[in-house]
């Protein structure tokens, strides 16, 4: 990538996290205002005194025109004669009188009553009625007194209630903090602003397991209606975030249609989001290498062009010979004496012709992807050793003198030696066709490690410099104007796929080594890999 700084487009995380906030939100805002409703709907199920007790500046100025009209229950303020001052429900003022306001329990439970039923010896039910004393500094209750009524509250035992022989209903009743049988009652004091004392009677429904399980599930109902509006509110926003990286992303989208439609579009780094800059820069440098390998198949179709014209030259030569000549036999008009020297040529010819479609046949099968090694272990030094021995005839007629240095010791390997042979025809028949009459052929075999080097070259003519780059390419020769017929061009492209497929490396030496003109460095493994695709064969040229 550039070290330039480029505009950044907007952040894709960014629009994420804000799209997830607004989300949160939403779900946390529909969740608070849910819960709220719950929440009122249970607070007016069961309603507290403390909804009366928070208009603390009307109950101090004795303004009951400001208290408010609370549903599901009712209350009553006393002052400190305990005459009446306020009844927000008439039947709740009918029913306490004045005179029972000490028969009902302070909220705060610090004086209170409590009330037990039990039985005597004879079985009698009758009830136990004791006040307590609760102090909230150091949490111990103290017993005040007690008294014992019967089932028809008659006062049995005890001095809780002097001067009182009896109770009715309704007074044992508000002893127990009921009201109407399923209301709770309690009092409440407190002060106006002059310092009056003042007290609230107040009711409303007992709150009990049945009744409390009841406005639950009223509750949860209510819950359960809010799901839709959640999903909905999602759905929305994840919509949202859809078309947002969908708008994101389409100027990639459009590069790419425009591209299958043959027309190239930049992607600015500002036009996409942060995060996918890197998929930019890699579609663009896609884009790149797409034109490299278009221009590259437009040349190895010129080349394609160019080796099927070559075959076609290097073929039409000597066939033109032989159908020349064989004509000239045919119509009898070649002298007697000279009919020899036209079967010769024809024969050599037809042996030039045989050896390039060989050669071509050769290297067409080692190049198709289908071709596997058949390697073996073997010792490459005797390998060598023989080939140059069997060699050596022709090498002295060519007027080449071999100058092997290979080690005493063998030097074991895998390769397939049908594909070595043919490795070292090609090499040793380039010196035969171009080098001079003199040139000495040298053969060095060394083993390194997990390698083995083999280096072949001459001290004669050395390879043109205009050649040297493409040596290994198909149909190159010393020849550039190819009116000799002399060489296919395929020999080193047939040498560069052999080491390939034993997963070697192939270069020209450059500069070669003191006393040598040409230098050609193999480099193999000694043992081949378990895969049996090729590796590149052709190495840069070396510097020594």
């Amino acid at each position: 990538m550039s070290g330039r700084s480029r505009p950044a487009g907007r952040s894709l995380l960014g629009t994420c996290l804000t799209y997830f906030l607004l989300c949160s939100l939403l779900l946390f805002g529909l969740n608070a205002a849910v819960g709220a409703l719950i929440a009122g709907r249970l607070d007016r199920a069961f309603p507290t005194a403390d909804r009366v007790l928070a208009y603390e500046d009307a109950l101090a100025a004795d303004d009951f025109a400001a208290l408010p009209r609370l549903d599901r229950c009712a209350f009553l303020v006393f002052d400190a004669d305990d005459q009446m001052l306020y009844a927000s429900d008439p039947a709740l003022a009918a029913y306490i009188r004045p005179a029972d306001l000490w028969l009902i329990g302070n909220a705060d439970h610090q004086l209170y009553y409590s009330v037990a039923e039990t039985t005597d010896q004879s079985g009698a039910q009758y009830y136990y009625i004791a006040l307590n004393l609760f102090h909230a500094d150091t949490g111990a209750e103290e017993f005040i007194d007690y008294c014992i009524v019967d089932r028809s509250y008659r006062i049995v035992e005890g001095g809780l209630f002097p001067g009182l022989e009896r109770l009715d209903r309704r007074q044992f009743a508000l002893l127990q903090g009921v009201y109407r049988g399923d209301w709770e009652i309690s009092k409440y004091g407190y002060e106006t602003a002059d310092g009056a004392d003042r007290t609230l009677v107040f009711a409303a429904p007992m709150l009990t397991d049945e009744s409390y399980q009841r406005a639950l599930e009223h509750a949860g109902r209510l819950r359960l209606l809010s799901v839709p509006a959640m999903a909905l509110a999602v759905f929305v926003l994840a919509r949202l975030l859809s078309r947002g990286v969908r708008r994101s992303l389409r100027p990639l989208h459009e590069a790419i249609v425009a591209y299958g439609a043959g027309q190239r579009i930049e992607v600015g780094p500002a036009r996409v989001p942060r995060e996918l800059s890197y998929v930019t820069e890699s579609f663009t440098h896609l884009l790149d290498q797409l034109e490299q390998a278009d221009a590259a198949r437009a040349q190895a179709a010129q080349e394609k062009q160019r080796i099927v014209a070559d075959l076609s030259h290097d073929l039409k030569t000597p066939l033109t010979v032989i159908r020349g000549y064989a004509q000239a036999l045919a119509d009898g008009v070649v002298p007697p004496d000279r009919e020899k020297q036209y079967l010769d040529t024809i024969c050599r010819k037809a042996a030039d012709s045989a050896a390039l479609l060989d050669t071509l046949f050769a290297y067409a099968r080692l190049d198709h992807p289908a071709y596997r090694l058949e390697a073996e272990p073997l010792d490459l030094c005797a390998l060598v050793r023989a080939y140059l021995a069997e060699k050596y005839l022709e090498l002295e007629t060519a007027g080449l003198r071999p100058a092997p240095d290979l080690p005493g010791q063998a030097v074991p390997c895998e390769a397939d030696p049908r594909l070595l042979r043919r490795l070292l025809d090609n090499l040793t028949g380039n010196a035969i066709q171009y080098a001079p009459p003199g040139t000495t052929l040298f053969v060095v075999l060394r083993a390194a490690g997990d390698q083995v080097c083999l280096s072949i070259g001459d001290n004669g003519a050395g390879i043109p410099p205009a050649i040297r780059k493409t040596l290994f390419d198909p149909f190159v020769t010393g020849n550039a104007a190819r009116t000799t017929g002399s060489g296919t061009g395929l020999g080193m492209a047939i040498v560069q796929r052999i080491v390939s497929l034993h997963h070697g490396t192939i270069c020209l030496a450059d500069p070669p080594r003191e006393g040598w003109k040409t230098e050609f460095v193999i480099t193999l493994p000694r043992r081949q890999p378990d895969t049996d695709e090729p590796s590149h064969a052709a190495a840069p040229e070396s510097t020594k």
